[in-house]
């Protein structure tokens, strides 16, 4: 009589193949170009955070799964400004606009004031502005993104009124990982077509 076993370890293999899999994440990102301006005391900064993923998949042979996710936009903005606990009380955006390489302009509403708070988990002390909408951005034919912007930041003392600049430029990054069927991926969706998600550029 012949034996199971053999047969069951070849039945596993065979499963164990086919789950294997060879995922590259690709991130369309915009990074500022260089450090954000000081205004009285503070330092200005800002991000563009995705909000959408694209998602590309082949199969070979029933062995061996290669899937290519793409984050990308539209983008969200925010706005911060980083100061120091004992001095800074609360940011004012009086005007926002942006404008591409590509001659894209859009603008934000004014907004405030933001008071200075603990960031989170204790990063720092900082007011944020998160710009209503989001930025539908073309990665690759738009360049770089510049932001303009007319803030205050009070402190105990004084405040102070002031026209940044923060320029955007394309930064593409990319992570390779190989996982079996004993691997456990988790990925959370957002949905970024909300009221509050309505796209800003006009």
């Amino acid at each position: 009589m012949r034996h199971p076993l053999p047969l069951a370890i070849l039945f596993l293999t065979a499963a164990c193949l086919c789950q294997c899999a060879h995922v590259v994440q690709t991130r369309e990102d915009y990074a500022l170009g260089e450090e954000g301006p000081s205004l009285n005391g503070a330092r200005v900064t800002a991000e563009l955070l995705t909000t959408d993923g694209r998602l590309k998949y082949a199969l070979s042979a029933m062995v061996y799964f290669a899937a290519g996710e793409t984050e990308t936009g539209p983008y969200k903005c925010l706005l911060t400004a980083w100061g120091d606990r004992e001095v800074h009380q609360s940011m004012t955006v009086h005007r926002l606009t942006f404008r591409t390489d590509s001659g894209q302009t859009a603008t934000a509403p004014p907004s405030g004031p933001h008071a200075f708070a603990p960031g989170a988990g204790d990063r720092g002390w900082q007011a944020t502005y998160v710009v209503p909408g989001v930025l539908d951005l073309d990665y690759k034919k738009d360049g770089d993104l510049t932001l303009d912007a007319s803030l205050t930041i009070q402190s105990h003392r004084r405040k102070i009124r002031k026209d940044v600049q923060l320029v955007f430029s394309p930064s593409q990054s990319r992570n390779i990982e190989f996982a079996t069927i004993f691997d456990e991926f988790e990925r959370e969706s957002e949905d970024a077509q909300g009221a509050e998600e309505s796209e800003v550029w006009q």
